[in-house]
């Protein structure tokens, strides 16, 4: 355990915990998740497609960045829906329901949405290559039930560990960041 800290290092600290929380509700709730996965997924089967093939792989991945800006767009969506709703509740609400700045909330939080969605596309390549030996068909990657049920809903703490690991992460930069800037500029 650090002095600073009563958490070990290893684990994250409680703002972390919360802040995963906080992005569950548009990532999980809102659905976001189901389209960025579609992102890793076409992604993958694009990559997979590049190595055996060289026949559909520009769509795969024009289909993985569509699936992204719908992500993106989806995401903005349900936070502006998010802070109308703060602003019709509250006309001063409490500083731990506001949203971050845009540029923090594009790049911080929608990131780390997408990036924590990583160890489910493992466990979903892992499926795919190992315990159904190639036996899946194109219809096989299309339809949604191998996905969504399977690997997004039952692997939602997998999901929820990793979003709290990454914010952990995000803040240890930003603490790092500041006291150089401190230095730098007494």
């Amino acid at each position: 355990m650090s002095k600073s800290s009563l958490f070990p290092a290893w684990l994250p600290k409680p703002k972390s915990w919360l802040m995963a929380v906080r992005l569950a509700i548009p990532a999980y709730f809102g659905a976001t998740v189901v389209l960025a996965f579609e992102f890793w997924r076409y992604a993958f089967l694009g990559s997979l497609l590049a190595v055996t093939s060289n026949n559909g792989l520009i769509p795969f991945f024009v289909f993985s960045v569509i699936a992204l800006v719908l992500a993106l767009i989806w995401f903005l969506i349900l936070t502006g829906v998010y802070k109308l709703l703060l602003k019709l509740l509250w006309s001063n609400p409490p500083q731990w329901l506001r949203l971050p700045t845009f540029k923090s909330l594009v790049i911080r939080d929608f990131g780390i949405l997408v990036l924590s969605l990583v160890p489910i596309l493992i466990i979903f390549t892992i499926y795919i290559l190992f315990v159904t030996s190639y036996r899946q068909t194109f219809n096989d990657f299309r339809t949604p039930r191998l996905t969504y049920d399977i690997f997004l809903l039952r692997f939602f703490w997998l999901w929820f560990i990793s979003t709290a690991y990454l914010y952990e992460l995000s803040t240890r930069k930003n603490i790092v960041r500041d006291k150089a800037n401190k230095l730098k500029n007494p």
